[in-house]
């Protein structure tokens, strides 16, 4: 345990990671952009910018005021982008870091640099390669075949087809690249050791601004033994390479082909990401507390897979809506919004998971449940604006059913 006997979680999005912390024991504190109705206490709403990052001199003022010097340190997304913010931050405790220090990810998420250290580890021996990737755009280039990344970005929300003019500061090109979205999450220590979590499937759920913006996801995802054993070498190969420890992700694109199917690395990401609720349940006890032990230097294990496949995805609202007071979640929703909040026509409305037997039975469930809570949050949203009176609105909303 840290010496102050809390874990301070930091991301724009923390709930997953705080109530995953919460759930090995911890004390945890935890700083983000929502300030979600299920966040474990205490927590602070930090300002910014999803796409922009967090305001620094807040985050640092809001770390110091919430957890005490010698506290342990957990990040997730807002930090690739600004790795010098993750040094102050771990400065400003002084904070004890469980996961990739801000070297780390500068390496990870530099893209010429990250391209060139992947092509020096051998992994087209393993059919696994990687997209061209460009700071400035080629003269020859078409632009339909290329898309325009921002450094250090997550979600999505960024990547947007190429149109052939000069690139914005802090972004990149990278080649299209054939292939169905997946992803590798492994847990890799400083001895060497690499162990795949899961692998998982994933989908976008294009904006008309953001044809990329992330989904969902689903795992485990069945994949050839040949395969698994591919990605776990690549993993290993690039843990050892960049130092990663802790739960890491490697984003792919997979497609099949008569030798077998080819990879195409994406992008690592050195923190806990957006399937993290996912993997919790799909080896219950074990995740977290594994990345906590392995960025510790301790000895760590994880827990026996649980059978059945589980999705999640977020649930985006379509016009925007005020969250009704008294609201009743459903126990599969997480990030809720606090009641009075607005959530704006595009935002995420709340996360949602299903379980199945089977891949197509757990996205059914899950597109299910995803169309039920956004129509009845919408529907129980009108009732409170059209009575104009909680009292009234909650006389009637008491006779509905969840």
């Amino acid at each position: 345990m840290p010496e102050s006997g809390m874990i301070l979680v930091a991301a724009l999005s923390g709930r997953a990671i705080a109530q995953a912390v919460a759930r090995t024991g911890a004390v945890v504190a935890t700083l983000d952009q929502f300030g979600d109705a299920d966040l474990p206490a205490p927590a602070r709403r930090v300002p910014g910018d999803p796409v922009a990052g967090f305001d620094g001199d807040a985050l640092i003022a809001a770390a110091r005021a919430l957890a005490p010097p010698g506290s342990g340190l957990v990040v997730g997304s807002g930090f690739e982008q600004a790795p010098d913010l993750l040094a102050a931050l771990i400065k400003a405790g002084p904070y004890r870091l469980l996961g990739n220090g801000p070297e780390v990810v500068r390496a990870v998420k530099d893209p010429t640099d990250f391209a060139a250290r992947l092509a020096a580890l051998g992994l087209e021996e393993l059919s696994i390669g990687h997209p061209e990737t460009r700071t400035e755009p080629p003269g020859d280039a078409v632009p339909g075949e290329w898309l325009v990344k921002r450094t250090g970005a997550a979600g999505g929300w960024h990547i947007v087809p190429w149109d052939g003019g000069p690139l914005p500061g802090g972004h990149y090109l990278q080649r299209r690249a054939a292939g169905r979205p997946a992803s590798v999450a492994f847990i890799a220590d400083r001895s060497g050791r690499c162990e795949l979590v899961a692998v998982s499937r994933q989908w976008a759920d294009s904006a008309p601004d953001a044809p990329y913006r992330y989904g969902g996801a689903v795992l485990p995802v069945a994949v050839p033994l040949s395969l698994a054993d591919r990605l776990a070498e690549a993993a290993r190969r690039i843990a050892a390479e960049f130092g990663l420890v802790g739960l890491n992700s490697l984003d792919l694109l997979v497609d099949g082909g008569m030798d077998g199917p080819s990879v195409t690395v994406l992008e690592v990401n050195p923190r806990p990401g957006a399937t993290l609720d996912l993997l919790e349940r799909h080896r219950p006890g074990g995740v977290m507390r594994a990345h906590l032990d392995a960025s510790s230097g301790r000895d760590w294990s994880l827990g026996a897979p649980r059978p059945g496949v589980i999705a999640g995805a977020v649930a985006y609202v379509t016009a925007a809506m005020t969250v009704p007071v008294g609201f009743a979640w459903p126990p599969w929703c997480a990030d809720l919004p606090r009641a009075g909040s607005v959530v704006e026509a595009g935002q995420p409305l709340c996360s949602v998971t299903a379980w199945g037997g089977d891949e197509g039975e757990a996205r059914r469930r899950l597109s299910s449940r995803i169309e039920r809570i956004v129509a009845d949050c919408a529907r129980r949203a009108c009732l409170l604006e059209e009575t104009g009176s909680r009292e009234k609105t909650g006389d009637v909303l008491a006779s509905l059913q969840c």
